[in-house]
C-alpha cells in the first residue's frame, strides 16, 4: 500500500461500521488519490451474483470523501466533511468472482491547493470528486460523481 497521509484517514474510516462491514481496504492514499477496494463476500452480492449497487455506491463514496480530504489531512480537526450528494452510472456488471472491485477517486494539485487554501481563510469549499470503479481485469463497471462539502467546523 502505498502512502503519506493513510494512517489517521485510513483509521478513521475503519471506525465505521460500513466499512468494516465490508471489508474494504485501502490500496494507495497520496494528496490529491484516493483508491479503495472490496474483494466481494456472498453477503455483498446481488441475487445475479454481481456486487450490490449499494455496496459500490458506498465504495465510490469512501474514495471520494478520502480523496477529498486528502490536501487538508493537518486540518481536518477543524473541518466539517460531508458528501452533499453523489451519481453513479452502472456500466457493467461488477461480477462477484471479478473482484477485488477497486474505486479510484483523483483531484489536481491545482484543486487541492485552492481547497487547502480556502479551509485554512475559513472559507467553505464544494469539491466535484470523480471516480472510476474497476474490476481486475481494469475494465470499468461504474462512474460515480460526489460533491463534498468542507467548511470550517461550527465552535
Amino acid at each position: 500500500m502505498e502512502n503519506t497521509a493513510v494512517d489517521p484517514v485510513w483509521a478513521g474510516f475503519q471506525q465505521l461500521g460500513f466499512i468494516r462491514y465490508t471489508g474494504m481496504e485501502s490500496v494507495e492514499y497520496r494528496p490529491g488519490r484516493n483508491v479503495v477496494q472490496i474483494a466481494p463476500k456472498p453477503e455483498h452480492l446481488n441475487h445475479n451474483g454481481d456486487l450490490h449497487a449499494a455496496i459500490l455506491f458506498g465504495l465510490a463514496e469512501t474514495a471520494a470523501m478520502g480523496a477529498s480530504v486528502s490536501g487538508i489531512v493537518d486540518l481536518m480537526g477543524e473541518t466539517f466533511i460531508v458528501a452533499r450528494d453523489g451519481r453513479i452510472e452502472y456500466l457493467a456488471r461488477a461480477k462477484g468472482d471479478a473482484g477485488p472491485i477497486r474505486a479510484t477517486a483523483e483531484l489536481s494539485d491545482e484543486v487541492l491547493r485552492q481547497a487547502r487554501a480556502d479551509i485554512q481563510a475559513q472559507v467553505p469549499v464544494e469539491l466535484a470528486v470523480t471516480v472510476d470503479l474497476t474490476d481486475n481485469t481494469g475494465k470499468s463497471v461504474a462512474a460515480a460523481t460526489f460533491t463534498a462539502v468542507l467548511r470550517p467546523r461550527r465552535k
